[in-house]
């Protein structure tokens, strides 16, 4: 260790020849006081809960920030029944269900502690309700594509098909 210590700690030796003066904020003195000890203080344990349930909140609002994106990509690939648009739709329906089955307890176990079980449980619903939202857009997706059965036609054999000639829709 003795070898890297002017590596760790490199001597400040002013030059002799050449008056040059530091840049500005440069203080010497600061720099050639090789024992200063930085004193840290130690969170209390209310505050460490306060991060942690804030840190908790942000993962469960990550996936919220993902649905204004899946929205818009499902847009774009239109609504024919090809590869991309229906694997991108499954994916749109599996991934949440994943998350909500599998994840959400480990995701959050880092963050519980016994001050803040309740803190934690309600960002565990937000975070699953988030899921259940990207999976309405994989429900929209699908209804978008024609292969959610909501008309008269697609239930009995007799009906025939209403065929639009024109609609408005918003989304």
């Amino acid at each position: 260790m003795s070898q890297f210590q002017e590596i760790l700690r490199p001597s400040v030796i002013p030059a002799k020849s050449v008056k040059v003066s530091g840049p500005p904020g440069f203080d010497r003195e600061n720099v050639q006081k090789k024992n200063a000890s930085v004193t840290v203080q130690k969170p209390d344990e209310e505050t460490l809960n306060e991060l942690k349930v804030k840190k908790a909140w942000e993962v469960a609002l990550a996936p919220a920030k993902q649905i204004p994106m899946n929205l818009i990509m499902s847009y774009m690939t239109g609504n024919s029944l090809q590869v991309i648009p229906i694997m991108m739709t499954l994916m749109l329906l599996w991934k949440p269900l994943q998350s909500i089955f599998t994840e959400t307890n480990s995701m959050f176990k880092q963050f519980k502690t016994e001050g803040n079980e309740s803190d934690i449980l309600l960002t565990k619903a937000v975070f699953v309700l988030c899921q259940l939202g990207s999976m309405g857009v994989g429900v929209w997706k699908l209804n978008k594509m024609g292969l959610i059965p909501n008309s008269e036609s697609d239930w009995l054999a007799w009906q025939n098909i209403v065929q639009v000639k024109e609609s408005v829709s918003i989304i």
